[in-house]
């Protein structure tokens, strides 16, 4: 089993594939249909936590950002670099979206939205911080004390939602409701008209909509270290607790929210959000 692993991506409504980060850039695609990592190649991926995504397609690209000198690559599943763009650093997020795109938030500088294969820059996003991808056809723009809704073509929906002061982190939706969770705050769960249901004030890491049992789950991380999942009501009420003794390093939601990857010591564990049943990633 691969134990050295650090960070996991693939987009929410993603049913396949999935990238996990190792140190030193090198990624690992796993697919979980067949159970097996298809490919392992060096990338330009350092130690951030959201700097690196994978882009479905008819040809799936691995986009990987640097916060240093080597700004932003496209890479296919051989691991071929298939484009680098040097002229912009500091990538504080990488983010997939539908249609083959991919948003690259970097500090102090305009989010941008760029062609996965290509690296062409179709459109800008000011005043964003970082993008979270909900659903194929919703992501919810990030700025500072605010987060806005935003359709397919990443035009705005509705008005912007008040946050405290900490960034939104982590995001999820049922359609009708959503679900974020600030860095350090609390996770809040609003109507689709902006108005709050529920305020749980305590840490959480990832959040996610469970479409099997129609709950709110998320990874609980207190200071301690001992993590949990959590499976809330629309109401912010806690149906059930599941003790998590391992320290978690990343989180990825796939399969419309039927599945949790969480990174861990002992490597990827895959998740089945309706009844928490567990499989490592190579025995999925």
């Amino acid at each position: 089993m691969t134990t050295d692993l650090r960070q996991v991506a693939a987009p929410p409504w993603e049913e396949d594939l999935l990238v996990t980060a190792r140190p030193k850039g090198v990624v690992d695609v796993w697919s979980l249909m067949r159970g097996a990592r298809c490919a392992t190649f060096e990338t330009i991926w350092d130690s951030g936590a959201r700097r690196g995504a994978l882009v479905p397609g008819e040809h799936p690209v691995v986009v990987a950002g640097a916060w240093e000198r080597h700004g932003v690559c496209g890479y296919d599943l051989t691991g071929q670099q298939l484009w680098q763009d040097r002229s912009r650093t500091n990538i504080e997020a990488v983010t997939a979206l539908t249609g083959g795109r991919v948003v690259i938030a970097h500090l102090r500088r305009a989010t941008r939205v760029l062609e996965a294969a290509t690296g062409e820059e179709v459109r800008t996003l000011r005043g964003a911080l970082r993008v979270i991808a909900l659903c194929p056809d919703l992501s919810l723009a990030v700025g500072g004390g605010w987060c806005r809704l935003l359709d397919r073509s990443l035009d705005p929906l509705g008005s912007r939602i008040s946050t405290g002061l900490n960034v939104v982190w982590s995001a999820a939706s049922d359609g009708e409701h959503l679900a974020i969770n600030e860095i350090g705050g609390p996770l809040r769960i609003l109507d689709s008209d902006g108005q709050e249901r529920a305020n749980i004030a305590e840490h959480f890491r990832h959040i996610l909509h469970d479409p099997v049992t129609n709950t709110w789950v998320a990874v609980h991380e207190p200071s301690d270290g001992k993590n949990s999942l959590f499976r809330f009501s629309n109401d912010g009420e806690l149906l059930e607790r599941r003790p998590w003794d391992l320290r978690v390093g990343g989180t990825a939601t796939m399969r419309g929210g039927r599945t949790l990857i969480l990174i861990t010591d002992e490597g990827g564990q895959v998740v089945n959000c309706a009844d928490w049943s567990v499989q490592g990633l190579e025995a999925t």
